[in-house]
C-alpha cells in the first residue's frame, strides 16, 4: 500500500529562517550578545558543557592557557595581599560585571525573540518605540531566570554523570559497556533539557508567560513531537557546521590579501603601511565575525521560533517516522 506523501516542513522552515535572518540585519549586534546565553545550537551546547563535566580529571585552571592562568593566580595573590577593603571592592566589581553582562544578554534575547515572533506572523520590523516597549524588565528577568535554571540543572546532570563515570569500577568486564551507556544516557538527557530550555525561553520571551508556565509549555511542546524537535536540533547543528566552514573561508579570504600586503610593506620597511594594513585587516575580520555571529544566532532563533509555531498546529510526523513507516508499509 502506497502511503500518501506529507508536505515537507523542514526545508521551507529553514529557508524562511535564512530569509528572516538576512532581512533583520539590524538585529545582528544584539544577536551576538544573545548568542552568549548558550541556547539554540543544542548539539554544540551539550558538547561544550559535557567537555568539562564528563572528562575525567579536568582541572579548570588547566583549561585556561598557561600565561593567562599565571596572570590570574598572580593577580589573585596581589588582591589578597592588598587588604580586606581591596578584596571587597574587587569582588563587588566582578559581581557587578557578571550581573550586568547577564542582564544585557537576557535583554538582547528578549529583543531577538520579540522580533522573531513578529516575523513569524508576517508583521513589519519593530520600530524604535516598539523595541523599547518590548524590553519590559520582568520579561527579560524571566528569561534570565530560565537561562540560569537550566544551566544549573544541566550542569548538575552532566556533573553527576561525570562523577559516576569517573568512579565506575574499571576491573569489572562490563564496566566499559556500562560507562558508554551511562555517558549516552547523560548526554541524551542534557540534549532533551537543552531543547526544552530553548522552547521555554521562546514561551517566556514571546508569549509573556511566567517561568513555571513557560517550562510547562516547553515540556508540552517537546513531548508533542519529540522526534521533530530532535531532528530540528540536528538540522540546526548541521547548518551551524556549514556556517562555521563558511566563516573560516571568509576569514581566509580576508587574511590572504592582508598578509600579502603586510609582507610587501615589511619588505619595504614601511611602518606606516604595515600599521594601516594591520588595522584594516583587523577591522574587516572583526566586522565579518560580528556579522556572521549575528546572522547565525538570528537564524537559530528564527528556526526555533518557527518550530514552536509548527508544534502548536495540526499533527505531523518526523522525517524518521515518515521514512520508517514507508519502509514497513511496502
Amino acid at each position: 500500500m502506497k502511503m500518501k506523501s506529507e508536505s515537507p516542513i523542514y526545508r521551507p522552515m529553514l529557508w524562511r529562517a535564512l530569509q528572516t535572518a538576512w532581512s533583520h540585519k539590524e538585529l545582528w549586534p544584539f544577536a551576538v550578545l544573545a548568542g552568549l546565553a548558550g541556547t539554540g545550537v543544542i548539539v554544540n551546547d551539550v558538547l561544550q558543557q559535557a567537555e568539562i563535566a564528563l572528562t575525567p580529571g579536568v582541572d579548570v585552571m588547566n583549561a585556561v592557557s598557561g600565561n593567562i592562568a599565571m596572570f590570574i593566580r598572580g593577580y589573585v595573590g596581589i588582591v589578597f595581599a592588598s587588604g580586606t577593603s581591596h578584596i571587597i571592592a574587587v569582588t563587588l566589581g566582578i559581581w557587578a560585571i557578571l550581573a550586568g553582562s547577564a542582564f544585557l544578554i537576557a535583554l538582547c534575547q528578549q529583543l531577538l525573540l520579540v522580533a522573531m515572533h513578529r516575523s513569524v506572523h508576517r508583521k513589519k520590523k519593530l520600530t524604535e518605540r516598539e523595541l523599547l516597549r518590548a524590553l519590559h524588565h520582568h520579561h527579560f528577568l524571566r528569561i534570565l531566570g530560565v537561562d540560569l535554571l537550566f544551566h544549573v540543572v544541566i550542569f548538575i546532570v552532566l556533573g553527576g554523570g561525570g562523577f559516576l563515570l569517573r568512579n565506575l569500577p574499571t576491573s569489572v568486564p562490563a564496566g566499559g559497556a556500562l560507562g558508554i551507556l551511562l555517558a549516552a544516557a547523560v548526554l541524551f538527557i542534557a540534549f532533551v533539557l537543552n531543547v526544552i530550555a530553548m522552547l521555554t525561553v521562546i514561551a517566556v520571551g514571546e508569549e509573556r508567560t511566567t517561568i513555571l508556565d513557560g517550562i510547562q509549555e516547553g515540556i508540552e511542546r517537546f513531548f508533542r513531537h519529540p522526534l521533530v524537535a530532535c531532528e530540528v536540533a540536528l538540522l540546526v547543528f548541521a547548518a551551524n557546521l556549514a556556517f562555521t566552514i563558511a566563516f573560516f573561508f571568509g576569514l581566509t579570504v580576508i587574511a590572504l590579501p592582508t598578509g600579502f600586503l603586510f609582507a610587501e610593506a615589511l619588505s619595504q620597511t614601511s611602518l606606516g603601511i604595515m600599521i594601516g594594513v594591520a588595522l584594516v585587516g583587523t577591522f574587516a575580520a572583526t566586522v565579518f565575525t560580528v556579522c556572521m555571529a549575528g546572522f547565525v544566532t538570528t537564524f537559530t532563533y528564527a528556526v526555533w521560533t518557527l518550530l514552536a509555531e509548527y508544534l502548536d498546529r495540526a499533527p505531523f510526523s518526523s522525517r524518521f517516522h515518515h521514512h520508517t513507516r514507508r519502509v514497513f508499509s511496502r
